[in-house]
């Protein structure tokens, strides 16, 4: 056989429903006292052989007050969207959102192009301000 536990239990749980066990060779009896068809050769699970009818008596099934049947709620009526409001409603409400993003992308954008076109603007200047400068101190110095 195997070695692994597991296995052996699931063996030993169907040899004690197909009634291989020698402990189980009585079947057991019946609630009723009475005695049970035997089972197929083919059965090895047990099974439902008496079926219970549960009779109901006229009184039992017909109610003793009468309930008036409750009509369902009214559905609500179909709405009627137009796009055109739907579309201007919703950019309404976009609206300050994107003011606001595009305020912020525009500040950033203008901020770094500044930046560049000062630092450039400055780079020249100094070297007009140097040439002017030498330019002037050589006129000086040529006068003495």
């Amino acid at each position: 056989m195997s070695s692994d536990p597991l296995l052996n239990k699931m063996d030993a749980l169907l040899k004690k429903h197909r009634g291989d066990n020698e402990a189980a060779s009585e079947p057991p009896a019946h609630p009723s006292g009475e005695d049970l068809p035997p089972l197929p050769d083919n059965a090895w699970l047990p099974v439902l052989t008496d079926v219970v009818a549960v009779e109901k008596s006229v009184e039992e099934t017909v109610p003793t007050e009468v309930v008036p049947v409750q009509e369902p709620p009214p559905q609500p009526e179909a709405v009627v969207i137009d796009p055109e409001a739907l579309t201007g409603q919703i950019m309404r409400e976009l609206e300050p959102k994107l003011t606001a993003m595009l305020h912020e992308r525009l500040a950033n954008e203008i901020r770094i192009s500044l930046d560049d076109t000062l630092s450039t603007l400055l780079a020249q200047m100094d070297m007009h301000i140097h040439e002017i400068v030498r330019a002037a101190i050589n006129e000086e110095l040529s006068k003495s």
